[in-house]
């Protein structure tokens, strides 16, 4: 390669959002400009725990910690780039694995062998003038340095100042410092008697869960995907079981499990995910009412009657999402009841009428729908809002029922099951969402109010739900006796007298639990403000970096996530001013970002997920076409030793 230094790519973070981004780059830099001689490349994959997998998809990972997309979805290749994950999958030498259905889900590690395999088809493809290095280690800071990027990388080896023209940020979720929701007291009189426990933050994988004993009675806040984490780790991983008897899912425990006592504001589990009837191609979702014409038509009514394009989610927005919903509801109803012919001539009379549901009234009773209710998202959402239990034993019962309910809804389909069918809608549509929301697309007050308080846990309630095993699996463990759901608006606290954390819902009497340890399970992303990623903390204090806001007239709200660019996700300075090799995509970005979670892309189309890595590698091309060769005399290569030579 002659002793040209060439152009240096840094990827921090090489999960599913840093693969993306080295696949599309080396995609980019493989294909033939005659207007732009070659110059040598090399790529940094750099991750503190696996590169090539990330710490959420690592290998020392067991089997129970399952993926939440069923197989046939995930693509990280976009179409015909390269092997789908039901296609690798298909391949893979464990005969149960390769046998596994594309509407099943896969262990987690599993996964994130797809993504070495990934990493290494995209190192076969290597044009000769690329080389890539993998190092594992975490990196500290990223400062300016000479015209590059000085990155500092602490690995096992000692610390590593790697040079680079271009540094992509794609971190994923941070530690949060402490568990959000547990206030000081509680943390403090963890660390001050010994016998208690204090945990969270961070996924269940990486929770010292050995640390609970057997049969302790334990208190856990939130019910979402990462509560179902925690349940299979402290059965099936302290070595109990589920079997089959009949029709019923029947856990037999091991007697090493602890007594969970569960809750959340809403008190339900996060609702189960309709059984996919859809084929992994099935196309882009068409909506009906919430257009981009439509919304446009918002946007320039906005600046017309408030002076700022900005919306107003819960009055503009939703209600538009709510339509869409209830008509995927009824269009599902009138096929089950009288045929496709009818459902489709009841969509072309509905939609004309426009997305107002009380225009709807004579066309449900023409069709013979009318009594067919409409879909309540917030009574779904959190069905017990507002209700008194006589006790444990009440709630207990009705809970059941209704997740028992929603399981039987769930058996029916994401297509053939009216609710499951209507609630997919908004998953379909969450690229037009992320059109509405992203980059202030919301007003400050609609953000903060309405958006970031309510909506979107409401909207994730519905439609990231677990497949319906795990449902039946939350069941069985409660009919064990290993978990129960304490009951709406869950209250942690300290018990001076007996020296221990209490949980109770005021909305039950009688249901005040004390317990030895307490577990955050949700994974919070948080702010710039408060994270303690080394890297994202020194880049906000020395205001290389900037968080998010949005801001109407005299109102700003800062939303947490890092502020990027629309088109090609560059970092930007608390002074407005963006940085020219930086970049930064996924969860540090949520804020101006909307869900940033989701660690694939879908096999039918070229998703946000491909186009936010697309775009980002187009533009470390051009840069890397600007920028002149260096060379080993260079001052900035010469001062700044790196471990790959």
């Amino acid at each position: 390669m002659s002793h040209d230094t060439g152009f240096t790519v840094a990827v921090v973070g090489c999960g599913p959002r840093g693969i993306s981004v080295f696949e599309r780059l080396v995609h980019h830099l493989s294909t033939a400009d005659g207007d732009h001689p070659h110059q040598p490349v090399r790529i940094l994959l750099l991750d503190a725990a696996e590169p090539g997998r990330g710490k959420v998809w690592r290998a020392d990972q067991p089997p129970w910690l399952l993926m939440n997309t069923v197989i046939g979805e995930p693509a990280m290749f976009p179409p015909g780039h390269g092997p789908t994950f039901a296609q690798w999958l298909s391949r893979h030498p464990d005969p149960e694995l390769g046998a596994l259905h594309e509407n099943d889900c896969a262990p987690r590690r599993t996964y994130g062998e797809y993504l070495a395999h990934v990493c290494q088809e995209v190192e076969r493809r290597l044009p000769g003038h690329v080389t890539v290095t993998e190092l594992r280690g975490l990196v500290t800071s990223l400062r300016p340095h000479q015209g590059r990027h000085l990155l500092e990388l602490s690995a096992e080896n000692g610390t590593h100042r790697l040079p680079a023209d271009a540094v992509v940020l794609a971190t994923g979720h941070s530690v949060a410092p402490a568990p959000a929701r547990f206030t000081p007291e509680l943390r403090a009189a963890a660390r001050d008697n010994p016998e208690l426990l204090c945990l969270g933050g961070q996924p269940a994988a990486d929770l010292d869960l050995d640390s609970v004993p057997a049969e302790a009675p334990v208190g856990v806040l939130g019910l979402g995907l990462s509560f179902y984490d925690l349940l299979l780790s402290f059965s099936v991983g302290r070595g109990g079981s589920f079997h089959r008897d009949g029709d019923r899912l029947v856990y037999l425990p091991s007697g090493k499990e602890p007594v969970i006592h569960a809750g959340s504001r809403s008190a339900m589990p996060i609702t189960t995910r309709g059984n996919n009837q859809k084929p992994a191609a099935s196309g882009s979702f068409r909506p009906h009412f919430l257009t981009p014409a439509r919304l446009a038509g918002l946007r320039k009514n906005a600046v017309e009657s408030r002076g700022t394009p900005a919306l107003d989610f819960a009055a503009e927005v939703l209600p538009l999402l709510a339509a869409e919903v209830n008509l995927v509801h009824l269009h599902a109803h009138a096929r089950l009841r009288h045929g496709p012919r009818a459902a489709e001539a009841l969509v072309r009379d509905i939609t004309a009428r426009g997305p107002d549901p009380r225009r709807w009234r004579e066309v449900l009773h023409t069709h013979a729908l009318a009594d067919v209710p409409p879909l309540d998202l917030e009574r779904l959402a959190r069905p017990f809002t507002g209700r008194r239990f006589t006790g444990p034993a009440d709630f207990t019962a009705h809970l059941h029922d209704t997740l028992r309910d929603d399981l039987a809804q769930a058996r029916l389909g994401n297509v053939q099951g009216p609710l499951k069918a209507a609630l997919d809608v908004i998953r379909d549509a969450r690229d037009l969402l992320r059109f509405t929301l992203e980059h202030g697309g919301l007003t400050p007050s609609s953000y903060r109010d309405d958006f970031h308080t309510r909506i979107a846990p409401l909207l994730s309630l519905l439609s990231t739900g677990p497949p319906a095993l795990r449902t039946e699996q939350f069941l069985a463990l409660a009919e064990a006796g290993v978990v129960h759901v304490v009951g709406p608006d869950t209250r942690f606290g300290y018990d001076r007298e007996q020296r221990l954390f209490t949980v109770e819902s005021p909305a039950v009497p009688g249901s005040r639990r004390h317990v030895r340890a307490l577990i955050d399970s949700r994974v919070p992303a948080p702010p710039l403000s408060a994270t303690d990623n080394p890297l994202l903390r020194q880049l906000a204090d020395e205001g290389l970096a900037g968080e998010f806001a949005t801001t109407a007239g005299d109102t700003t709200v800062t939303t947490g996530g890092l502020r990027v660019t629309a088109a090609e996700n560059r970092l930007v300075d608390p002074d407005g001013r963006v940085h020219a090799g930086l970049y930064a995509l996924g969860v540090p970005t949520e804020g101006a970002r909307w869900f940033t979670q989701i660690g694939n892309g879908r096999t039918d189309s070229r998703t946000t997920f491909h186009r936010e890595a697309d775009a980002i590698a187009v533009s470390i091309v051009r840069r890397c076409h600007d920028v002149p060769p260096r060379r080993a005399s260079d001052p900035a290569y010469r001062n700044a030793p790196s471990p790959w030579r």
